[in-house]
């Protein structure tokens, strides 16, 4: 497992845009979005999580768009397979690193602009601990609607995925009222911990199988 995650992370530092544009386009959508509107007329630190939600939604599918397909392509994903005799590690190993690499410096920056737009510093970490976990839940659905989409467009994993994350956006709009109105943040938490815990462990196994019809 050392050596995937080791090797997963060396691979994806040598991708620039793989990591560097979903980094980019959350500042650029934080940024762009309020410019747009009249922000006078609105409560900004009240409705600026919707925007951060929208961000991680675009941002979650961009960054795992290509998680498997350049491996499938290249021939990786079959030697792995024949090293490993399964792709369950393969898979919970890019997950993990794309999270590390990509999740969460995306969620640090959407907790960072909630503080610069009148979110008490109080609060910091825990936006900063949801959006993280909003991450890794949302990574886990868009990496299953890529290993889907492998070979057949880029829409048949959105046209998948999307349905799957909507009980995530659920949950992390519950998670921000909780934030705002200070009640019920720590079970709201727990809950997506658990869940996000079961997702990371059952996931991979369904994507193993996934990518193993691709290769027959």
């Amino acid at each position: 497992m050392l050596r995937l995650i080791k090797a997963e992370s060396f691979k994806l530092s040598k991708k620039l845009k793989s990591w560097l544009g979903p980094l980019l386009i959350m500042v650029l959508v934080l940024i762009a979005f309020p410019l747009s509107i009249d922000i006078s007329q609105y409560d900004l630190d009240k409705f600026y999580f919707s925007i951060i939600v929208v961000s991680l939604l675009m941002t979650a599918f961009v960054a795992t768009e290509g998680m498997f397909e350049e491996d499938f392509e290249d021939g990786s994903l079959e030697q792995e397979f024949l090293i490993e005799k399964d792709f369950y590690k393969v898979v919970f190993s890019k997950i993990l690193v794309y999270v590390a690499f990509i999740g969460i410096p995306i969620a640090f920056i959407g907790a960072l602009f909630s503080f610069a737009n009148g979110v008490a510093i109080v609060s910091f970490a825990k936006i900063l601990l949801l959006l993280s976990l909003s991450n890794l839940l949302l990574f886990n659905l868009f990496a299953f609607g890529n290993a889907l989409s492998i070979n057949k467009g880029a829409m048949l994993g959105v046209l998948t995925a999307l349905p799957l994350a909507l009980p995530v956006i659920i949950l992390l709009g519950r998670a921000i009222r909780s934030i705002q109105f200070d009640e019920g943040f720590t079970a709201i938490i727990a809950l997506m911990t658990g869940i996000g815990l079961i997702i990371s462990a059952i996931m991979p196994i369904i994507i193993s199988a996934v990518l193993k019809t691709h290769i027959d």
